[in-house]
């Protein structure tokens, strides 16, 4: 029994085009690796997320103010 492999066409326009895919899907891969490991560096760092609750000089009002009875708002 013979093995059937299966060919695109790699002449023509519809060769350059999935060259160029090919081409763009790799550079994308690489650059989804590269923010990946920037954002792990950063978060091993303790340069990453910052909650508001994790600071330890946090107000308690932390720059909101309580407004008048007649205004619309309770908090700005």
């Amino acid at each position: 029994m013979d093995a059937v492999v299966l060919q695109l066409p790699t002449d023509g326009l519809l060769g350059s085009l999935a060259q160029a895919a090919t081409v763009m899907a790799t550079l994308l891969l690489v650059m989804m690796l590269v923010a990946l490991g920037y954002y792990a560096y950063k978060q091993t760092r303790g340069g990453g997320v910052e909650w508001p609750e994790d600071k330890e000089n946090a107000s308690a009002t932390d720059g909101v103010s309580k407004g008048d009875s007649d205004d619309e708002w309770d908090y700005y």
